[in-house]
């Protein structure tokens, strides 16, 4: 290739021309010629098959002289001269490769870069008043990292998007962090000067509440009596201690306005509820919304808990709301005697439903066992929702004073009190010392005793005084290891 390109020039162009030609005429002739010689072979090769059938042996020997000459006719037409055909255009077709490869190439590199961009970036979308998990849920999906910032805004509700690091439309590598600033909505610490409800209707009051964001303060329509339906019925701040020049906008507050009078139409039908129990009544009230009263009383014929009467009839018709009234069984009740005449055995034993507690005190006008009085007045009927307890009081008479010598007297404030004052009697004492051979504290002396006394009385009582008495014997006296004597005690102390 490279000696045809060294003949290829302008001076010998058309020597090459004419060069081809003859070597096209040439080979044309040679082509005949073995065309004619392959012919006569064919033609001889078949005269030497037919004349082996006739003698039926040939010798292989003969046979491959005959065919030399066809090999040295092959061997003629392999060393004719090549042909050499001359392309025109080539250098213009070797320069239009070389410009389609260079092309290719940039194309092919313009393509790996636009596709390496498409995945390593993405659009951004426009997140303006769009909530935060929006976005959140954007950059989770296409590997983008957010940076939130928040802030307070009367413009934007709250998780709502206000303005983004990337505009809309433009695009961010993946990996790369979008920064966002996102509402916190109104500042809840923001002082509201309240406005004057009493002269707005609800229309104006809810006007109000959207254009300063007052989120915690409601409107309540409630039904009214005496004001007519939309006025201002009353302004309220759930805490008390807030006064309303320091209202703000995250404290509770409520403005009512009225709904007017609420009419019902009588249209239920009430039971007879004689002989039901309370229980079903309550569930009828609650579920119709009447305004029952409930009053007690008791009954011999009607169960505990069970109505007894209503004060509408029942089959007619009632409204929601209207008042009612039953009278709730107490059951049977018990009727508190008149103790007078009876012991204080007999008031204890013959009034079993009754929770009788007898008391004794002294009275100097009263012979002892009599009745001076009953805490519950006879004839009253107890039902079991009243306290059946009835305490009766007994006389003791005049009040005796006891001998208390050999007594102790730290003992002494006790058995003043149970034997005297908390029986009614103010019988009180006065200590004085004096040289006894007793154990001191011992009672050895009284100015009076085992006699009766005024309802109140001061007895004068002699203490011993003498710290070096032996102690009294004790109870039991060791007679031998492991036993003990008791010791009787007199049954009064011997006086002095």
């Amino acid at each position: 290739m490279s000696d045809f390109l060294s003949k290829f020039n302008k001076d010998k162009y058309q020597d090459m021309v004419n060069e081809q030609e003859d070597k096209n005429i040439k080979d044309e002739k040679v082509k005949k010629t073995e065309n004619q010689e392959e012919t006569d072979s064919q033609h001889k090769q078949e005269e030497q098959a037919s004349a082996a059938d006739l003698e039926k042996t040939v010798p292989e020997l003969d046979t491959s002289p005959k065919l030399k000459p066809t090999f040295s006719r092959s061997s003629r037409r392999q060393d004719a001269e090549e042909e050499v055909e001359i392309d025109l255009d080539y250098q213009k077709k070797k320069r239009f490769r070389m410009w389609l490869i260079i092309a290719g190439s940039v194309l092919a590199c313009l393509l790996l870069f636009f596709i390496y961009h498409l995945l390593v970036h993405v659009k951004v979308e426009d997140f303006a008043d769009k909530p935060v998990s929006d976005a959140r849920a954007w950059a989770k999906e296409n590997d983008v990292e957010i940076e939130l910032e928040q802030e307070y805004s009367m413009e934007h509700d709250a998780n709502d998007i206000i303005s983004q690091s990337v505009p809309p439309g433009k695009k961010i590598r993946k990996g790369k962090t979008l920064q966002l600033v996102s509402s916190l909505g109104p500042d809840p610490e923001e002082n509201i000067p309240l406005a004057d409800f009493s002269k707005m209707n609800r229309e104006e009051a809810e006007t109000w509440i959207d254009e300063n964001k007052a989120e915690n303060l409601q409107l309540v329509a409630e039904y009214s009596d005496d004001i007519k339906e939309g006025k201002f019925i009353k302004f309220t701040i759930k805490d008390s201690d807030i006064d309303e020049s320091e209202y703000k906008r995250k404290d509770s507050a409520a403005v009512y306005y009225s709904k007017g009078k609420e009419v019902f139409e009588k249209n239920i039908t009430i039971p007879d509820f004689t002989g039901t129990p309370k229980e079903e009544v309550e569930k009828w009230v609650e579920t119709n919304e009447i305004d029952m009263t409930y009053k007690e009383a008791g009954s011999d014929d009607i169960e505990a808990g069970h109505i007894i009467s209503q004060s509408e009839k029942a089959n007619e018709m009632i409204a929601k709301r209207d008042k009612m009234e039953v009278v709730v069984s107490l059951g049977e009740a018990v009727v508190v005697p008149n103790f007078w005449g009876l012991t204080a055995e007999e008031a204890t034993s013959n009034y079993p439903d009754l929770d009788v507690t007898v008391k004794h005190v002294f009275n100097a006008e009263a012979p002892y066992g009599t009745l001076i009085s009953q805490s519950v007045k006879a004839d009253t009927k107890l039902t079991e929702k009243d306290n059946k307890s009835v305490t009766v009081t007994y006389s003791q008479g005049r009040p005796y004073l006891h001998d208390f010598r050999g007594q102790l007297e730290g003992d002494l404030p006790r058995l003043f009190y149970e034997e005297y004052q908390s029986k009614g009697a103010n019988i009180k004492y006065i200590v004085k010392f004096v040289d006894s051979p007793e154990v001191k504290g011992t009672v050895v002396g009284m100015s009076n005793f085992n006699e009766f006394v005024p309802m109140t009385y001061t007895v004068e009582i002699h203490i011993s005084k003498n710290a070096s008495a032996p102690p009294n014997p004790p109870d039991f006296i060791d007679d031998e290891p492991g036993g003990a004597v008791e010791v009787e005690e007199p049954d009064q102390p011997i006086e002095k």
